[in-house]
């Protein structure tokens, strides 16, 4: 009778010490809708769950993302805003914001969804279909965490860098449990990368594609080996067969524009920034890097164009910038030289100048840059009066502190470009 009294006190305990473990855990739920935010937080809530942050758009969701780690996470796919479900688990796969012990699970109304989430370079943990009940819910969530509870020693190795461990382990996993056999061996992939040993590595993700050719992830690791061994051109091959396989792998997008870079091909670097915002169009990151690189080309209106989408996908957030918009403006400003009417393009001009010094009016740098770019804009047309109008008003702020002072020299220059000496 004893025994039993104390069984059932220590089970008691376990169960009472258990909802303590889960009150502890940090939860993140991104939802647009609110009746489906109350939702998901009642069924959190029903498991134990009580540290829970809610947020409605995907913006502030990776602002909380990049802040704390949370144990957790829940999005819905297609947020409404210029942020989805995915770039917000490609923000925190990618900058390990959140570790790989952080249970994510996409949750989307869309059912195309389906057929493309298993050549997604980046897998949410598992994902639930619209409208979907709370037992369908609860048994895929307890999947994920046995799942996640299996790679636990593995994430704790990564953690350390204790890489060889990581190895030594999956290899244990995948001999007992052989449904788990290829994140097992991406893992033993991404060890020897780690280590440096990217021969082995090589030959690992070769062995796997002599099994399986149509891996997307084993293609990109020979890529990956093969840029770091210097045979560039083998490794475009690769990517470009990696794209072939699965046009989401958006590392692998990145991987090739760095390689045409490598080998001095701008032009092939280019294309391959323009194909990749086809696949992954609210990418501020490789936008920008298309603007770059066409700034370099003197491609103006393409860059005119990126830097267009840079500036509508960060305007009113923390990655907005003042040097977007002059390097924006240095692109029309470029464009209208070569161009006959440039009424709309000084129309757009002016709009984005109001923009930059309303956003960088605290900025003595951004005002003097601004008024730069704008004396040239004038000149480029053969405004010479408005330009100089324009000197005049920037000579007043930078007098009054407002704005940057130039040296003698470029003060000199300015005048003689202006007609004042």
């Amino acid at each position: 009778m004893t025994d039993v009294i104390a069984l059932g006190v220590e089970n008691t305990n376990d169960i009472h010490q258990g909802l303590i473990d889960l009150s502890k855990k940090r939860v993140l739920i991104i939802e647009d809708i609110g009746e489906m935010r109350l939702m998901l937080k009642s069924l959190m809530t029903s498991m134990g769950y009580s540290n829970i942050d809610v947020e409605p758009s995907g913006q502030s969701a990776i602002k909380r993302i990049l802040e704390r780690p949370y144990d957790v996470v829940l999005s819905d796919y297609n947020l409404g805003g210029s942020i989805d479900g995915q770039q917000i688990l490609e923000t925190s796969r990618k900058n390990y914001s959140q570790d790989h012990s952080t249970i994510f699970i996409m949750i989307t109304a869309d059912t195309a969804y389906e057929s493309v989430v298993s050549v997604l370079e980046y897998q949410p943990d598992s994902y639930l279909v619209k409208p979907f009940p709370p037992a369908a819910f609860f048994r895929r969530f307890e999947r994920v965490q046995k799942q996640k509870k299996t790679f636990e020693g593995i994430n704790t190795a990564r953690k350390e860098n204790d890489f060889e461990k990581m190895e030594a382990q999956a290899k244990a996993i995948m001999t007992q449990y052989p449904n788990l056999a290829s994140q097992c061996l991406k893992i033993i992939g991404e060890s020897l990368y780690a280590r440096g040993r990217y021969k082995d590595a090589k030959n690992h993700y070769m062995l796997i594609i002599q099994k399986s050719k149509n891996l997307a992830w084993a293609h990109y690791g020979i890529a990956l080996c093969e840029f770091k061994l210097g045979t560039v051109a083998a490794a475009i091959k690769k990517l470009e067969h990696t794209i072939g396989l699965s046009r989401h792998f958006l590392s692998a997008y990145d991987l090739l524009a760095d390689a045409h870079e490598d080998l001095g091909n701008l032009e092939d670097a280019q294309a391959v920034m323009s194909s990749v915002l086809d696949v992954s169009p609210r990418s501020t990151e490789r936008a920008l890097r298309l603007a770059q690189i066409s700034m370099q080309l003197n491609d103006w209106p393409t860059a005119e164009q990126a830097y267009s989408k840079v500036i509508r996908l960060t305007r009113e957030t923390s990655h907005e910038k003042v040097e977007y918009y002059y390097e924006y403006l240095k692109c029309l400003t470029n464009i209208m030289a070569n161009s006959s009417d440039n009424s709309k393009l000084a129309e757009k001009f002016k709009r984005t100048l109001v923009r930059l010094r309303t956003f960088g009016k605290a900025n003595p740098a951004a005002i003097s840059n601004s008024f730069r770019v704008e004396i040239q804009q004038y000149l480029t047309r053969d405004h010479v009066g408005e330009a100089i109008k324009s000197w005049k008003q920037w000579n007043r702020l930078i007098k009054s502190g407002q704005a940057t002072p130039l040296t003698d020299a470029q003060k000199h220059t300015l005048k003689k470009r202006l007609g004042l000496l």
